[in-house]
């Protein structure tokens, strides 16, 4: 499916996609590159991880609660013939074990980026980076602010790195 032929089936789970247009926004701002494991929880159509792939990670995971939105996925990456670099699973994107990913990417609201952020901290490398679409994670200051117009929407993209002083700030808890 190439258009956004997830419509009708997202609307218990209250999908709402990247637009397009900040798709490649996101995968350059965090610097997409060969050596990556890219992570998209709640993928939706999956849209950013196959053009994570597309732009040379070598891997993708992807996790959406909603069944049928996992089935789009599915069916996205096959057409995309990636299915040999790119995972999709149903289930809860909280359960992932996300110790080799290098590069998540969020659009998933101020309430999950919380729950999500001490999790990061804790399973991702130093020097993974974490970008999210239009919400913030309060007091952990980005390392870069991006600005996407549409011609609907200014979208907001955030841009975090994983450091050793963060990692430390884990352990100490």
């Amino acid at each position: 499916p190439e258009a956004d032929d997830y419509r009708g089936v997202s609307s218990a789970y209250g999908y709402e996609g990247t637009p397009r247009a900040v798709v490649p926004k996101m995968i350059e701002l965090a610097a997409v590159n060969e050596d990556d494991v890219v992570y998209e929880p709640g993928c939706g159509d999956a849209r950013i991880v196959i053009a994570a792939v597309q732009a040379g990670a070598k891997r993708g995971l992807g996790v959406d609660i909603n069944p049928d939105l996992a089935e789009v996925c599915y069916a996205r990456v096959k057409a995309a013939e990636l299915e040999e670099k790119i995972e999709i699973y149903w289930g809860n994107a909280l359960d992932l074990d996300m110790s080799e990913v290098t590069a998540v990417f969020l659009f998933m609201g101020n309430s999950f980026n919380m729950v999500m952020r001490p999790m990061l901290w804790e399973q991702l490398p130093v020097g993974a980076r974490v970008v999210s679409n239009d919400f913030h994670m309060r007091d952990w200051e980005p390392d870069k602010t991006v600005r996407v117009e549409t011609p609907d929407h200014t979208y907001v993209l955030y841009l975090w790195t994983i450091t050793t002083q963060i990692k430390e700030k884990t352990e100490e808890r």
